[in-house]
């Protein structure tokens, strides 16, 4: 092999991690975004008021649907 198909191969191989670093990173900032709807989602539904109770009448209304 000579010195210049060895630079040719190490340049692609630069290339090649460079592009799976990105990858890699892009994998994590959807990982985190997604975590952070999660969060979001999981705290509006607490905050949600919940429907009342049953009461002891026969006739019970709900503005909730």
């Amino acid at each position: 092999m000579d010195i210049s198909s060895i630079a040719g191969s190490s340049l692609l191989m630069q290339g090649g991690q460079t592009q799976q670093d990105l990858t890699t990173t892009m994998v994590k900032q959807a990982a985190d975004q997604q975590n952070k709807l999660a969060t979001m989602l999981a705290q509006n539904a607490q905050q949600a008021p919940q429907p009342a109770t049953q009461s002891d009448s026969s006739f019970n209304f709900s503005t909730y649907a």
